[in-house]
Protein backbone atom coordinates (compact mmCIF):
# COMPACT_ATOMS: atom_id res chain seq x y z
CA UNK A 1 0.00 0.00 0.00
CA UNK A 2 2.60 2.67 1.08
CA UNK A 3 4.64 1.67 -2.16
CA UNK A 4 1.58 2.19 -4.11
CA UNK A 5 0.97 5.71 -2.81
CA UNK A 6 4.58 6.05 -3.50
CA UNK A 7 4.29 5.53 -7.28
CA UNK A 8 1.08 8.03 -7.64
CA UNK A 9 2.74 10.87 -5.80
CA UNK A 10 5.50 10.13 -7.91
CA UNK A 11 3.12 10.11 -10.96
CA UNK A 12 1.52 12.97 -10.29
CA UNK A 13 4.30 15.16 -9.73
CA UNK A 14 5.92 14.34 -13.07
CA UNK A 15 2.82 15.65 -14.42
CA UNK A 16 2.28 19.00 -12.88
CA UNK A 17 3.20 22.00 -14.50
CA UNK A 18 5.80 22.79 -11.83
CA UNK A 19 7.65 19.46 -12.90
CA UNK A 20 7.24 20.24 -16.85
CA UNK A 21 8.74 23.83 -16.08
CA UNK A 22 11.92 22.33 -13.91
CA UNK A 23 12.36 19.84 -16.85
CA UNK A 24 12.31 22.77 -19.25
CA UNK A 25 14.85 25.02 -17.38
CA UNK A 26 17.12 22.15 -16.83
CA UNK A 27 17.30 21.59 -20.47
CA UNK A 28 17.52 24.81 -20.92
CA UNK A 29 20.42 25.26 -18.89
CA UNK A 30 22.24 22.07 -20.02
CA UNK A 31 21.29 24.18 -23.51
CA UNK A 32 23.57 26.94 -22.05
CA UNK A 33 25.82 25.46 -20.49
CA UNK A 34 26.90 23.41 -23.34
CA UNK A 35 27.36 26.31 -25.82
CA UNK A 36 29.61 28.42 -23.35
CA UNK A 37 31.87 24.80 -22.55
CA UNK A 38 31.90 24.38 -26.42
CA UNK A 39 33.01 28.30 -27.12
CA UNK A 40 35.30 28.80 -23.79
CA UNK A 41 36.33 25.24 -22.65
CA UNK A 42 36.28 22.25 -25.30
CA UNK A 43 37.07 22.14 -28.85
CA UNK A 44 35.91 18.95 -31.35
CA UNK A 45 38.68 18.00 -33.48
CA UNK A 46 38.41 15.25 -36.47
CA UNK A 47 41.61 13.67 -37.42
CA UNK A 48 41.94 13.72 -40.97
CA UNK A 49 44.70 11.60 -41.22
CA UNK A 50 46.85 8.95 -39.83
CA UNK A 51 49.08 10.66 -38.47
CA UNK A 52 48.73 9.84 -34.99
CA UNK A 53 47.85 6.09 -35.33
CA UNK A 54 46.89 4.13 -33.73
CA UNK A 55 46.66 6.26 -30.69
CA UNK A 56 44.04 8.38 -32.73
CA UNK A 57 42.24 7.12 -35.79
CA UNK A 58 42.00 8.87 -39.14
CA UNK A 59 38.27 10.37 -39.10
CA UNK A 60 37.95 9.97 -35.04
CA UNK A 61 36.87 12.52 -32.90
CA UNK A 62 38.66 13.73 -29.54
CA UNK A 63 38.30 16.79 -27.43
CA UNK A 64 40.91 19.38 -26.11
CA UNK A 65 40.36 21.23 -23.24
CA UNK A 66 41.35 24.95 -24.10
CA UNK A 67 41.74 26.70 -20.73
CA UNK A 68 45.19 27.68 -19.75
CA UNK A 69 44.45 25.50 -16.30
CA UNK A 70 44.54 22.78 -19.05
CA UNK A 71 47.33 23.65 -21.19
CA UNK A 72 49.23 24.30 -17.50
CA UNK A 73 48.89 20.62 -17.30
CA UNK A 74 50.38 19.34 -20.06
CA UNK A 75 52.86 16.53 -19.37
CA UNK A 76 55.34 14.23 -21.72
CA UNK A 77 53.34 11.91 -23.81
CA UNK A 78 50.00 13.62 -23.89
CA UNK A 79 48.45 14.50 -26.74
CA UNK A 80 47.68 18.65 -27.33
CA UNK A 81 46.28 20.70 -30.52
CA UNK A 82 48.50 22.97 -31.76
CA UNK A 83 49.78 25.85 -34.04
CA UNK A 84 52.02 26.33 -36.96
CA UNK A 85 53.46 29.74 -37.63
CA UNK A 86 51.02 29.84 -40.98
CA UNK A 87 48.31 29.28 -38.49
CA UNK A 88 47.11 25.97 -39.89
CA UNK A 89 46.65 23.58 -36.58
CA UNK A 90 47.88 20.00 -36.04
CA UNK A 91 47.47 17.19 -33.29
CA UNK A 92 50.47 15.83 -31.84
CA UNK A 93 51.92 14.47 -29.21
CA UNK A 94 54.76 15.72 -26.57
CA UNK A 95 57.93 13.85 -26.45
CA UNK A 96 59.65 16.66 -24.80
CA UNK A 97 59.45 19.47 -22.20
CA UNK A 98 60.75 22.76 -21.32
CA UNK A 99 64.15 22.23 -19.55
CA UNK A 100 64.34 18.61 -21.20
CA UNK A 101 67.52 17.20 -23.00
CA UNK A 102 66.06 14.96 -26.06
CA UNK A 103 68.05 12.26 -27.53
CA UNK A 104 66.52 10.97 -31.09
CA UNK A 105 69.40 8.22 -32.43
CA UNK A 106 69.69 7.78 -36.01
CA UNK A 107 67.87 4.25 -35.25
CA UNK A 108 64.43 6.20 -34.20
CA UNK A 109 64.99 5.49 -30.73
CA UNK A 110 64.07 8.49 -28.21
CA UNK A 111 65.19 9.18 -24.53
CA UNK A 112 63.91 11.76 -22.29
CA UNK A 113 64.54 11.69 -18.64
CA UNK A 114 62.24 8.41 -17.89
CA UNK A 115 60.30 8.41 -21.09
CA UNK A 116 61.59 5.99 -23.41
CA UNK A 117 60.22 4.94 -26.94
CA UNK A 118 61.20 3.39 -30.36
CA UNK A 119 59.79 6.12 -32.99
CA UNK A 120 58.75 3.64 -36.00
CA UNK A 121 59.32 5.22 -39.46
CA UNK A 122 61.60 7.68 -38.16
CA UNK A 123 64.50 8.66 -41.17
CA UNK A 124 64.61 12.56 -40.16
CA UNK A 125 67.85 12.28 -37.94
CA UNK A 126 70.96 11.02 -39.82
CA UNK A 127 72.60 11.08 -36.96
CA UNK A 128 72.06 10.90 -33.32
CA UNK A 129 71.69 14.06 -31.72
CA UNK A 130 70.88 15.17 -28.20
CA UNK A 131 68.62 18.46 -28.14
CA UNK A 132 68.06 20.81 -25.15
CA UNK A 133 64.10 22.12 -25.33
CA UNK A 134 64.78 24.97 -23.64
CA UNK A 135 62.06 27.38 -21.11
CA UNK A 136 61.41 30.55 -20.83
CA UNK A 137 63.84 32.75 -19.59
CA UNK A 138 67.05 30.58 -20.59
CA UNK A 139 69.62 32.19 -22.40
CA UNK A 140 71.37 30.12 -25.61
CA UNK A 141 74.84 30.65 -26.86
CA UNK A 142 74.58 30.22 -30.43
CA UNK A 143 77.85 29.15 -31.00
CA UNK A 144 77.80 26.59 -28.43
CA UNK A 145 74.26 24.67 -29.83
CA UNK A 146 74.88 21.71 -32.36
CA UNK A 147 73.22 22.30 -35.62
CA UNK A 148 69.58 20.87 -34.60
CA UNK A 149 69.88 23.11 -31.78
CA UNK A 150 70.85 26.13 -34.11
CA UNK A 151 67.98 25.68 -36.47
CA UNK A 152 65.68 25.56 -33.38
CA UNK A 153 67.07 29.08 -32.41
CA UNK A 154 66.72 30.43 -35.36
CA UNK A 155 62.95 29.85 -35.49
CA UNK A 156 62.64 31.14 -32.41
CA UNK A 157 64.61 34.03 -32.83
CA UNK A 158 61.78 34.58 -36.01
CA UNK A 159 59.02 34.19 -34.27
CA UNK A 160 60.12 36.67 -31.68
CA UNK A 161 60.13 39.20 -34.11
CA UNK A 162 64.03 39.44 -34.32
CA UNK A 163 65.30 40.76 -37.87
CA UNK A 164 68.86 39.51 -38.84
CA UNK A 165 70.62 37.95 -41.42
CA UNK A 166 72.84 34.60 -41.58
CA UNK A 167 76.67 34.62 -42.57
CA UNK A 168 77.73 30.87 -43.11
CA UNK A 169 81.72 30.32 -43.56
CA UNK A 170 83.47 27.18 -44.22
CA UNK A 171 85.90 25.53 -42.17
CA UNK A 172 88.41 22.99 -42.22
CA UNK A 173 89.37 22.20 -38.65
CA UNK A 174 90.36 25.60 -37.46
CA UNK A 175 91.07 26.74 -41.37
CA UNK A 176 88.74 29.26 -42.98
CA UNK A 177 88.19 27.56 -46.28
CA UNK A 178 86.45 28.93 -49.78
CA UNK A 179 82.60 28.81 -49.12
CA UNK A 180 82.47 28.14 -53.08
CA UNK A 181 83.35 24.88 -52.21
CA UNK A 182 79.66 23.96 -51.61
CA UNK A 183 79.18 24.85 -55.26
CA UNK A 184 80.97 21.48 -55.71
CA UNK A 185 78.21 19.51 -53.48
CA UNK A 186 74.53 18.19 -54.45
CA UNK A 187 71.70 17.56 -52.86
CA UNK A 188 69.08 14.92 -54.05
CA UNK A 189 71.12 15.10 -58.11
CA UNK A 190 71.64 19.00 -58.24
CA UNK A 191 74.24 21.23 -57.65
CA UNK A 192 74.16 23.31 -54.37
CA UNK A 193 73.50 27.03 -54.78
CA UNK A 194 75.45 29.35 -52.34
CA UNK A 195 72.26 31.33 -52.21
CA UNK A 196 70.51 28.50 -50.73
CA UNK A 197 73.50 27.49 -48.19
CA UNK A 198 72.28 29.67 -44.81
CA UNK A 199 68.42 28.54 -45.04
CA UNK A 200 69.31 25.04 -45.39
CA UNK A 201 67.94 22.29 -42.73
CA UNK A 202 70.91 20.57 -40.71
CA UNK A 203 70.42 17.32 -42.74
CA UNK A 204 71.52 18.85 -45.48
CA UNK A 205 74.40 20.74 -44.68
CA UNK A 206 75.69 17.89 -42.89
CA UNK A 207 75.37 15.89 -46.30
CA UNK A 208 77.34 18.96 -47.94
CA UNK A 209 80.16 18.68 -44.96
CA UNK A 210 80.49 15.08 -45.49
CA UNK A 211 81.16 15.62 -49.53
CA UNK A 212 83.35 18.49 -48.89
CA UNK A 213 85.19 15.69 -46.34
CA UNK A 214 86.23 13.50 -48.76
CA UNK A 215 87.26 15.43 -51.60
CA UNK A 216 89.51 17.86 -49.24
CA UNK A 217 92.79 16.79 -48.28
CA UNK A 218 93.65 16.34 -44.73
CA UNK A 219 92.23 14.84 -41.69
CA UNK A 220 90.83 17.73 -40.13
CA UNK A 221 86.82 17.46 -40.03
CA UNK A 222 84.81 20.00 -42.02
CA UNK A 223 82.36 22.52 -40.53
CA UNK A 224 79.91 24.48 -41.95
CA UNK A 225 79.42 27.43 -39.51
CA UNK A 226 76.66 30.38 -39.06
CA UNK A 227 76.63 33.48 -37.37
CA UNK A 228 73.84 35.47 -36.73
CA UNK A 229 73.21 39.32 -37.67
CA UNK A 230 71.09 41.97 -36.84
CA UNK A 231 69.94 43.55 -39.91
CA UNK A 232 70.01 47.25 -38.50
CA UNK A 233 74.27 47.37 -38.01
CA UNK A 234 75.53 43.62 -38.63
CA UNK A 235 76.33 43.64 -34.95
CA UNK A 236 76.96 39.64 -34.07
CA UNK A 237 73.94 37.74 -32.32
CA UNK A 238 75.50 35.16 -30.02
CA UNK A 239 73.18 35.49 -26.68
CA UNK A 240 69.56 33.94 -27.03
CA UNK A 241 66.90 34.96 -24.46
CA UNK A 242 64.29 32.60 -24.77
CA UNK A 243 60.62 34.95 -24.48
CA UNK A 244 58.47 31.56 -23.81
CA UNK A 245 58.62 27.56 -22.72
CA UNK A 246 59.54 25.36 -25.80
CA UNK A 247 57.60 21.87 -26.66
CA UNK A 248 58.95 19.25 -28.85
CA UNK A 249 55.72 17.77 -30.66
CA UNK A 250 56.06 14.82 -32.45
CA UNK A 251 53.57 12.49 -34.47
CA UNK A 252 53.52 8.82 -34.17
CA UNK A 253 54.21 8.04 -37.36
CA UNK A 254 57.95 8.35 -38.27
CA UNK A 255 57.57 9.96 -41.60
CA UNK A 256 55.43 11.67 -43.84
CA UNK A 257 54.15 14.00 -41.43
CA UNK A 258 54.74 17.76 -39.81
CA UNK A 259 56.20 18.09 -36.76
CA UNK A 260 59.07 19.61 -34.48
CA UNK A 261 61.58 18.05 -36.60
CA UNK A 262 60.53 20.37 -39.43
CA UNK A 263 59.06 22.95 -37.66
CA UNK A 264 61.07 23.44 -34.96
CA UNK A 265 59.63 23.74 -30.58
CA UNK A 266 56.24 24.59 -30.09
CA UNK A 267 56.40 27.77 -28.39
CA UNK A 268 53.62 27.62 -25.02
CA UNK A 269 51.31 30.12 -26.75
CA UNK A 270 50.90 27.98 -29.58
CA UNK A 271 49.56 25.28 -27.50
CA UNK A 272 45.84 25.56 -28.28
CA UNK A 273 44.53 22.64 -26.26
CA UNK A 274 45.09 19.48 -23.86
CA UNK A 275 43.37 16.70 -25.13
CA UNK A 276 41.10 15.23 -22.73
CA UNK A 277 38.70 11.47 -22.03
CA UNK A 278 36.86 13.98 -19.33
CA UNK A 279 33.30 15.04 -21.75
CA UNK A 280 32.62 11.39 -22.60
CA UNK A 281 33.53 10.91 -18.55
CA UNK A 282 31.02 13.78 -17.48
CA UNK A 283 28.26 12.46 -19.62
CA UNK A 284 28.10 9.37 -18.41
CA UNK A 285 28.25 10.59 -14.99
CA UNK A 286 25.51 13.31 -15.12
CA UNK A 287 23.21 10.54 -16.71
CA UNK A 288 24.16 8.49 -13.60
CA UNK A 289 23.05 11.34 -11.45
CA UNK A 290 19.78 12.10 -13.14
CA UNK A 291 19.04 8.51 -13.16
CA UNK A 292 19.53 7.95 -9.43
CA UNK A 293 17.62 10.99 -8.63
CA UNK A 294 14.57 10.09 -10.75
CA UNK A 295 14.21 6.79 -8.89
CA UNK A 296 14.48 8.20 -5.91
CA UNK A 297 11.28 10.30 -5.85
Amino acid sequence: MRSLKHTVKKLQRMNSQSHVFFLVFVLVLAFAVALLARHYVFEPLKMTNNSMYPRHKENSFLWVCKLPQCIDQVKKNETVWAELRNHETLVRRVIAMPGDTLHISDKGFIKSGKFRTLWRGENAFIESRDIYVPKKGDTLHFDALNDVEQDNAITLLHEQGVNFHIKTTLWQGEREINIDRVGSTKLSNRQVSLQEINVLPWQDRRLIEMQIRQSEPGNSPIKLRRELLHEADSSLINEIVVEDDCYFLACLRGNHCVDSRETGYFTKKRLLGRYVEFPDKVKAFIQKKAKTWLTSK
